[in-house]
């Protein structure tokens, strides 16, 4: 954790550099005041990171909510002011090259009206994201097979990303198994990042209620996430003793036709200890759950005929698309790599803040349907 919250200050301060430097021409030309101006951001900004990174309390009620809201804010307006300045510093130079640096765009790129509306845009950019996290769809993807019946229907319920007490509060928790339990879902399929460093006894106790509360005739089942492994309680050992099904890199017999395939997550706490399986049957239509979507090549040639993820969150933060798609097979939504369908889940929530945008939040239901 030390070197990963340092990595993270790096991050940020590189942007505290440009967001100040453009916000500083707010500030009249006082040295004692502009010094205590960088001062300030600075020393929140850190305190943003710290509580984006460090274990939560024993309980994330009000105060903890409130510290949550007060860091996506300040977290989102620094990061996105950075990107409107570094835009606004290109147009200008663009500007001076063809020689109409007095042209009224780059003018008012210069003034102060320019930064008070990014300061308002990125401020309310925060709000949304807020807001957009707490709201959870249920989405429905179909997946078409020779391998069932013809007409023949199951439905899964894949959940993942909870990470509880940062996109899915302890206060929260009933609200989400009442939905889960309203898709009226075959399987429930937990597919990694139920929790994080962050998640407090309070969510965990909650998280623990709801499972027994769970209403899918054929099971649920669970595999782990890279960030399981990090909070205060074992969750494969909650999900056990919920009567939750957990899969490490092997196979169940769901029904006679459709066999689930459990997959270590390759970048967990376990060290990346993790296979492609051999012994699959070409007869059975099988399903795999991996929390990250990769290597979904070799788990269609192994013969794999869906894949259910998480992790990406979809695009939780703007502009991050192309790096999350660079280090994924796939995104989000439902897709097909060699044959085999992908569905990619963007989370019930997300780490780190509780924001999320333009990504929404989702519950997939997924209908196998032989054809």
């Amino acid at each position: 954790m030390p070197f990963f919250f340092m990595m993270v200050v790096a991050f940020m301060l590189v942007f505290l550099s440009f967001s100040a430097a453009f916000y500083l021409k707010l500030v009249p030309k006082k040295l004692p005041l502009r010094i205590a101006t960088v001062a300030g951001m600075v020393l929140i900004n850190i305190g943003t990171i710290y509580f984006m990174v460090n274990a939560s309390s024993e309980s994330d009620g009000f105060l903890f909510r409130s510290g949550m809201f007060f860091a996506t804010i300040c977290f989102i307006i620094n990061i996105y002011s950075a990107v409107f300045f570094v835009i606004s510093l290109l147009i200008r130079i663009v500007f001076r090259i063809i020689g109409k640096k007095e042209n009224k765009v780059p003018e008012f790129l210069r003034g102060k009206l320019y930064r008070l509306c990014v300061l308002g845009f990125t401020f309310l950019l925060a709000i949304v994201g807020y807001i957009n996290m707490s709201v959870v769809h249920v989405y429905d993807y179909e997946v078409l097979t020779d391998k069932l019946a013809s007409g023949e229907e199951y439905s899964f319920a894949v959940i993942t990303d909870l990470h509880l007490s940062t996109g899915i509060y302890a206060g929260r928790v009933d609200d989400l198994f009442e939905k889960i339990n309203e898709t009226n879902a075959d399987a429930v399929l937990f597919v990694g990042d139920i929790a994080d460093n962050k998640t407090s006894r309070g969510a965990y106790d909650a998280l623990s209620e709801g499972l027994k509360d769970l209403k899918c005739p054929l099971g649920a089942f669970y595999v782990d996430g890279n960030h399981d492994g990090t909070g205060k309680s074992d969750m494969r050992v909650i999900m056990k003793n919920a009567g939750v099904t957990v899969l490490s890199d092997e196979k169940y017999e769901l029904t006679p036709e459709i066999t689930i395939y459990g997959r270590n997550d390759p970048r967990s706490f376990r060290n990346g200890k993790t296979k492609i399986p051999t012994d699959l049957s070409s007869d059975d239509f099988n399903l795999i759950m991996t929390h990250q979507p990769v290597n979904l090549a070799e788990f269609a040639a192994a013969g794999g005929d869906l894949s259910v993820s998480g992790h990406t969150h979809g695009e939780q933060f703007p502009l991050m698309y192309p790096i999350i798609a660079a280090s994924n097979d796939a995104v989000m939504g439902h897709d097909e790599i060699d044959g085999m369908d992908v569905i990619v889940s963007r989370g019930v929530g997300g780490w780190g803040l509780h924001f999320s945008f333009p990504s929404t939040k989702e519950i997939a239901l997924v209908h196998v349907i032989g054809k």
